[in-house]
């Protein structure tokens, strides 16, 4: 077993190098402040796929039927549901985050309603498709198919977390002073302080619980390195369709 916990521990730190967190959209945003048209296209984006986060761990937690492996993945579900608090599960703290950054970059109260009546991109969609034939297995009954793609997402997860906050660190003049700017943050600090490196720690765990042989790792690291693959993708379409890009290259083909 902990022959196998290393094998499953080096695939999951493999996401580091790879796209998924290396790619146009953590660039843009970490780069510097972003106008309200771009943040606007990453709000909408972001808070479709994130609203899908806590079916997809519930998901996994069908796909699998080793006791341990549900009992950690029961522990990362409770934490995206705010510990029983429905004001500070994870969903809500994001969405009071977003509609209080795009008030401050309208310079006007901004709302829900406003935001959720923005397109969602074609490559949002597809990624959630993706997400959601991975987390079901397509039908073959196979735990360990599931596993990797928690896998993936809990370990893309925490190193995505501190790049979005390195970007709201952008908008910190807009907040009347440095307590104002934290306070607005909890959403971050509730990852990158605790729960994300749980989760990751957890993730481990679940898919170590179902390796009993190499071809075991095999099954886990094909559904994993797929879902860094649909990643990259959906963080790319995102830049792709941010305003401000879009401008550049119609200035670029009219010259």
């Amino acid at each position: 077993m902990e022959s196998m916990q290393r094998k499953i521990q080096s695939l999951a730190e493999s996401v580091f190098t790879h796209g998924a967190l290396n790619n146009a959209f953590y660039q843009r945003w970490m780069g510097g402040m972003l106008s309200l048209g771009d943040v606007e296209v990453f709000a909408r984006n972001y808070l479709a796929r994130t609203t899908q986060t806590s079916r997809m761990v519930a998901l996994s937690f069908m796909g699998t039927n080793d006791l341990h492996a549900q009992v950690e993945i029961v522990k990362n579900l409770y934490s995206e549901m705010g510990y029983g608090n429905p004001e500070k599960a994870h969903l809500a703290l994001l969405e009071s985050y977003l509609i209080d950054l795009l008030s401050r970059l309208a310079d006007r109260p901004y709302s829900m309603d406003e935001l959720m009546a923005l397109p969602v991109l074609e490559s949002t969609h597809t990624f959630s498709r993706e997400q959601l034939s991975l987390y079901t297995d397509g039908g073959h009954n196979n735990p360990r198919h599931v596993l990797g793609t928690l896998l993936a997402q809990e370990w893309l997860a925490y190193s995505m977390l501190t790049r979005l906050y390195e970007g709201a660190r952008n908008y910190k003049h807009l907040y009347a002073n440095n307590d104002d700017f934290h306070e607005h943050c909890e959403y971050f600090y509730i990852h990158i302080g605790d729960a994300e490196k749980e989760h990751k720690i957890q993730a481990v765990k679940a898919a170590t619980q179902e390796c009993t042989a190499d071809r075991h790792i095999e099954e886990i690291s094909a559904s994993f390195n797929r879902f860094l693959v649909i990643t990259e993708q959906y963080w790319n379409g995102i830049a792709r369709a941010m305003p401000s890009v879009q401008n550049r290259v119609a200035s670029r083909m009219t010259v």
